[in-house]
Parts: C-alpha cells; structure tokens; sequence
C-alpha cells in the first residue's frame, strides 16, 4: 500500500501541500499507482476540502483519504446524515432568535450577537445565509471572555466542544464528539501562547479506555493501527517523523524535504529527529544537491539513501489568458510570517521608489506570524498607503503573477519556492535573496530573474530599479524543472522500491 501521511490539509494552502498534492497525483497517473492519504489534525469539515481538490482537478478519483479522528470516532465523524425517505443530505436548521435575549447581526445576517439586556452573552457564526450553525460562543458576563465553543459541521451537526482559561482566550480542553451525541475522544491544552495539547483521553461509552500525553504519541499509536509491514510511507510534515519512525511495523519510509533543514549553521530542532535516525529511513527527498551536501557534512549517511527530485511545474498549468496585460507593479504572493522578512521587502520598495519610478507594490498573503501589523506600521511610516496594496491570498497565482512586472522574495531560507516557479512560469521575472535552498537552482541570474546578496536591502532596490528600466525578455524555467523531468525522477524512485 502506498501512504502519504501529514499533519494537515488546508483547502487554502501553500507550497508544501501543493507540492504534495502534485506528487500523488503524477504517481497516480504517470505510473497507475494511487495513494492514500492520511491527516492527524482535527477538522470537522474535511470531505468538503477532498470534493474541493478534485473540482479543482488538485487529485484524481482514485485518491483516498483517512483523518485520525474520523478513526478515533470508528468512521463515523464524516457521515452524511440523510433523509428517511429521499435519503438526501439532511441539513439541521438553527434558527437566529433565542427566547430571552435580544440580537443585532453584525457585517451581515450569519454574524449574530446576543444580549441578555445590555450584557453580551452570546455568539453565533451561521455557514454564509443559510440557516446551519457553524459556531456558537457563550460569553461569560463578568470578564466577557468567551468561556465555551460548540462547532458544528456543513450539517449543522455539532461535533465538537471547547473550553477556555477563565482568564484568557486559551483553550483550556475540547471534547470531540460524533454525530450520534457520544464523546470518544477529549484532549487537554498547556495555558501558555503555544497553548499545545499535554493529554488526550480515548472513551468507548462512558469509559476511558486509553490515554496519551501529546497528540504525536496518539499520531504513534494511530499508525501502528493502521500500517503493515512493506508498506511505502511518504512522510511531508516534520512533526510527524518521530511518531512514524517509533511505530514498531516495517515500513519502507520516505521523508520529503521542502524546506532548509537549517537554522543559520545548525540543524533546526523539527529536523534532528529525522537525520539523526537514518538507519529507519528508507529515501530521503531533498530538492538541491547543496542540501545533500550540508546534510552529509554533518550527519553519516550515504547517497543511496538520497533521491534528489526537485518540484516542478505542471505543462498544463500555464492556463493564464494569452491577452494578459502586464501593470506597473511588483508582487509577493505567500505568507506573512518572520523567515519571510518581509519588512526588507517594504524598506527596499521605498528606496526604489526614490528612483523616481511610480511602480506599485502588491502583497498577497495570510498573516500567521502577527506580521500584517508590523508591515501596515512600516507603510505608514512611510507614507505608502497609496502605493502598497495587502490582499488575501489568492487563489489565482499565475493570473495575478502574469499581470506583473517582477515577483520578490527576501526571505531567510527556502525549500524549492514553488512561487518562484509560477512567476517565471508566466513571464515574471523574480529578485529574490541568494538564500539556502532553491533559489539559485531555479533562476538564471540575468535571464529569468536577479540573486541577490542575501540580506542587501540596497542591491534588491537597485535590482527592482534594473528590472524596470530593462524588462527581461523571454522569461523561462529550467528545462529540468518541468514535469516530464519530474515524471523520470519518480520513476526511478518507485523502481528502487519495486513497484514498476
């Protein structure tokens, strides 16, 4: 059987899922051999993310997928609830008025909020106009903090329970449970900002019948259920190589590498469990033969345990409409977190523009490192509201890559930089640090972008300058990127395990 295992699988996602989603799909394909995937996270919604990948052709028909708590709860988590008769979806309606309270909606009617005479008490969130619950906040009246979540599912089903610190807005424990009512399954979180799981109870009926201390030893226990011995496991999130390597069966795994192992000169923590239990391990996938190297400098362990497949680009993706016109504007397309520094992108942007040039800068990104405020401070401080533009993420890349004059990146490290492949895949040029790894393996100094000096601001403002004033022509990947090389990359790695 062959396994995909990660943490999670986010239906907006960036360039580790996809990556991974690319992967089982060409497999799947090229060779006839489909992949199960399986997810530890909780999330209550998850079929709707699988019919979101395959509308969006991400997969085939022929992946399966299997969450952890959807195996805790004996398949039941994701069961549709049906009509008697019809046997149609059947959808639980919540309707917005609460006996004793008085309600005002908030941006539009699926925001309601509560009050039991001027005192705020509760909160619901409904799935967009419809009448189905997504989420209810009870409000505690003396802190006005909420204190309980209950979530429901696309059904409006509840399926789990959460409780906070008395104090704060930190969960403090949440109960998951079925759709018949029962709770199989209650974890506890450590009050502090990371605010981690430190235990987890398994119940059959009333009863507890196992226990854990973290969600990676619950992670353990889940594969040792699961898997067979010769099983072929491709692990993608790092979390999850001690959990996968301690499970007792002997199965042929596969670690894919898409991002620096590095933290300055030392291996970071996430990594060490992985490189310093290589004798468990059958491949390791890494994207650049330079961080084959930096490995072996400092871990024993041999070629034949390599395969160097880096990501690649679908022939068929290059579906941007041929009548695209290119807008004076540079762009950054991921997300806002530290590694990505992205107040050097903002400093250099102000220097370009003492050039005289009046080209805009785009920002496209999700704020998972409180940097959106760090970066809002800086344009302020600048004075280029009018000239910066910050958007969610985008669900067009290519489109929105296509319309501009030059991607940038100033980030710390790199795996691959799947965006760096989209922007020079549509005509983009990118200026992008010279940082460990990938960047200097997918541009060409001069013809499909600029390396730059990793860390000078002044040399990437000189660069944006550069660009602008002399547009590269005939922008391109590497031939060595594209998926007929990926497709011989993978063959070669199923052959060493005897699958063709």
């Amino acid at each position: 059987m062959l396994y995909t295992v990660t943490t999670t699988l986010p239906m907006s996602h960036g360039g580790r899922t996809q990556s991974l989603l690319r992967r089982i799909k060409l497999i799947d394909e090229e060779f006839g051999l489909p992949t199960k995937i399986l997810t530890t996270n909780y999330y209550g919604n998850y079929p709707s993310v699988y019919k979101h990948f395959l509308k969006e052709n991400k997969i085939t028909q022929n992946i399966e997928f299997e969450n952890m708590y959807e195996w805790l709860s004996n398949f039941e988590l994701f069961k549709v609830p049906k009509t008697l008769i019809t046997k149609n979806p059947k959808y639980i309606k919540t309707k917005r008025k609460i006996k004793g309270l008085k309600h005002e909606f908030g941006k539009n009617q699926s925001y309601v909020h509560y009050y039991n005479d001027n005192t705020y008490v509760q909160f619901r969130k409904y799935y967009g106009q419809s009448d189905v619950l997504q989420y209810e906040d009870f409000i505690s009246p003396s802190t006005g903090l909420k204190y309980e979540r209950h979530e429901y599912n696309l059904f409006g089903q509840l399926h789990r329970k959460i409780f906070y610190y008395s104090d704060s807005s930190l969960r403090h424990s949440d109960k998951l449970i079925d759709p018949k009512g029962f709770m199989y399954c209650k974890r506890y979180f450590h009050n502090n900002e990371k605010n981690k799981i430190n235990g987890i109870e398994l119940y059959k009926g009333k009863k507890i019948y196992k226990t854990f201390k973290n969600d990676k030893a619950l992670a353990q226990y889940y594969f040792e259920a699961r898997f067979k011995d010769n099983d072929i496991v491709f692990n993608d999130a790092r979390f999850l190589d001690a959990p996968l390597i301690k499970q007792t069966h002997q199965t042929k795994n596969i670690l894919v590498f898409h991002s620096s192992h590095l933290s300055g000169d030392k291996t970071k923590k996430s990594y060490k469990y992985a490189l310093e239990h290589s004798a468990h391990i059958d491949k390791y996938i890494v994207l650049t033969h330079q961080q084959m190297h930096d490995i072996q400098e400092v871990y024993p362990i041999e070629d034949e345990r390599f395969e160097l497949i880096p990501h690649f680009i679908e022939l068929n993706q290059r579906n941007v409409e041929t009548n695209t016109i290119k807008e004076d504007r540079f762009i950054y397309i991921g997300r806002f977190v530290k590694e990505k520094q992205l107040d050097h992108l903002i400093k250099a942007y102000q220097k370009f523009l003492e050039s005289g040039h009046q080209t805009k800068l785009y920002l496209f990104g999700k704020d998972e490192d409180h940097q959106l405020a760090m970066m809002k401070d800086l344009i302020s401080e600048y004075q280029l509201e009018d000239m910066v533009k910050i958007s969610n993420y985008t669900k067009k890349p290519l489109v929105e890559f296509g319309k501009s004059k030059a991607s940038l990146l100033t980030s710390k490290y790199e795996g691959f930089g799947l965006t760096i492949m989209e922007s020079i895949e549509v005509g983009c040029p990118v200026l992008s640090y010279d940082v460990r790894y990938g960047p200097n393996e997918i541009i060409n100094h001069g013809k499909n972008g600029y390396l730059i000096e990793r860390n000078n601001i002044n040399s990437l403002a000189q660069h944006m300058v550069d660009i602008i004033e002399n547009p590269m022509q005939h922008v391109k990947n590497q031939d060595k990127l594209k998926y007929s090389a990926a497709v011989k990359n993978y063959q070669h790695l199923l052959q060493t395990f005897n699958l063709l």
